[in-house]
């Protein structure tokens, strides 16, 4: 009677937990050993192998360390109070229980997905392999990636409600002791019932949530967060997030890519040149249309103005309004195709353009000298390898079209020189965001334009291939032979 009664009060204190509205298996042992699990969450078969029949072949009145040492299972903690197992049990946790104290053991078999290739920063060269929502195997992943001892790892929980796991690594040797602290700091004194996902997570522990700009970075590429903490940088894991943060991240760094050391650095620097340019189309095109158009006809070339005129003669708008009217629904149009199923996004996408493009020019809605500029203002956003950053260029560009509309080129100077002056402003976990270009350092901003190659038999990265960067002439670099 009296195993009855204790398995029977466990059940009790467990289930008010959850209200009684929860499926929970509750078995009684012995007369002072009872466990608690949810059938849906656990291996059924580790269970029986490492849990009950180790259990069945106790006394009567086994104590914890007696449950401890019998279990087969390598991940086991003490727990101190019934309402700690709650969290637990739902995790796929086996709570045992007695009547002075419990322990608990993980034998969950929860859905996982596996190992897939990246979705949204894919390449041709490189590895394959991508991050999933599972924080133990992302974790495992950059493990094996990085097989060094200095490779540490933090586990937080926050979230009052969904007790989300965190885990913070860094590189012992090469991380900053100041910005690690700093990290820890700001997730401990996270207060929030709920984390959804990491973007999330990025901007409450940003240093600066109010900017457009983001200050730290979000990957799915297992490649680039190993080499991020080989570079001396701190990355944050989310149980249930595929991306992981990644910072500091300076404004360079938005706009670079692990393809580029994989295509060899010749062509590294020529893409990283090339998004450089789409960087200035994005953000400077279509407001130069507007304040050319508006204020400054004496510097479009004769041939080119008689052209301008005529098609923009049956447009009854300025070219301010016609701009934005223009902007706003290629915005439409993008996020349409992002919200719709992807093969019927994609349709949607370049049938939707051709269609409304075309009728706007026929209808004399728009002109079509100005449906091209905003196009390549488009392809310039999306040459952006980082989606926060190519959201926020296409933020600015708005107020940099409607000053430029009521300024001209006065306007444009001066929406550049707030943004400037807010990125210089910027830091990233204490480090200056617009770093290299403020405060200057030739020697980084050498390496992160130009990808030259690396010299043999360097044992270190970071900071020693920048200062090697500087030893490199022209001379080398036109014989193919380099000194190290």
């Amino acid at each position: 009677m009296a195993d009855f009664d204790f398995a029977a009060s466990l059940q009790e204190q467990i289930s008010a937990l959850f209200h009684h509205r929860v499926h929970l298996v509750v078995r009684s042992i012995s007369p002072s050993v009872a466990i608690c699990y949810m059938p849906q969450h656990v291996d059924t078969k580790e269970l029986h192998t490492s849990i009950l029949s180790p259990l069945q072949q106790l006394g009567q009145t086994p104590t914890i360390e007696d449950l401890r040492s019998s279990l087969p299972i390598g991940e086991i903690m003490d727990v101190a109070a019934i309402p700690e197992c709650a969290p637990l049990i739902v995790k796929g946790w086996v709570y045992i229980a007695t009547p002075q104290a419990g322990i608990a053991a993980n034998v969950a078999d929860l859905p996982k997905r596996s190992l897939t290739s990246p979705e949204n920063e894919t390449t041709i060269l490189g590895p394959m392999v991508a991050f999933t929502e599972s924080i133990g195997m992302n974790t495992t992943l950059l493990r094996t990636s990085i097989p060094d001892t200095e490779l540490c790892s933090e586990e937080y929980k926050i979230g009052n409600k969904r007790n989300t796991t965190i885990h913070l690594m860094f590189m012992a040797d090469r991380a900053n002791p100041d910005r690690v602290e700093l990290v820890r700091q700001r997730i401990k004194q996270l207060r929030l019932n709920d984390v959804t996902g990491s973007s999330e997570l990025m901007h409450m522990i940003q240093d600066n949530d109010l900017s457009v700009f983001p200050q730290l970075m979000l990957t799915e590429r297992i490649d680039l967060a190993s080499h991020s903490l080989i570079e001396g940088k701190i990355i944050i894991l989310l149980d249930g997030s595929p991306l992981v943060i990644v910072g500091p991240s300076e404004f360079i760094d938005f706009f670079l890519s692990m393809e580029d050391r994989y295509l060899g650095w010749g062509i590294g620097t020529f893409i990283r040149a090339l998004r450089m340019v789409a960087l200035i189309l994005s953000v400077f095109l279509t407001p130069a249309y507007v304040a050319a158009l508006t204020f400054h006809y004496e510097i479009i070339p004769s041939s080119l103005l008689v052209s301008l005129i005529e098609s923009r003669s049956k447009v009854p708008f300025p070219p301010l309004f016609e701009t934005i009217i223009l902007e706003v629904t290629m915005e439409l149009l993008r996020e349409a195709g992002a919200r719709l199923p992807t093969k019927v996004g994609q349709t949607m996408g370049i049938v939707g353009g051709i269609v409304i493009g075309q009728a706007a020019v026929q209808a004399g809605f728009t002109s079509n000298i100005l449906i091209m500029l905003v196009a390549l203002a488009a392809l310039g956003s999306f040459a952006t390898p980082d989606y926060l950053m190519s959201s926020s260029l296409r933020l600015v560009r708005y107020p940099m079209v409607i000053f430029a509309g009521i300024w001209g080129s006065i306007g444009i100077v001066f929406v550049t020189s707030l943004v400037t002056m807010h990125l210089i402003r910027q830091t990233s976990l204490g480090r200056p965001y617009f770093s290299p270009v403020h405060p200057i350092k030739e020697s980084d901003l050498a390496y992160d334009e130009v990808l030259l190659p690396e010299p043999k038999g360097l044992t270190a990265t970071g900071h020693k291939v920048r200062k090697y960067v500087r030893s490199i002439s022209l001379r080398s670099l036109w014989t193919g032979k380099i000194d190290n």
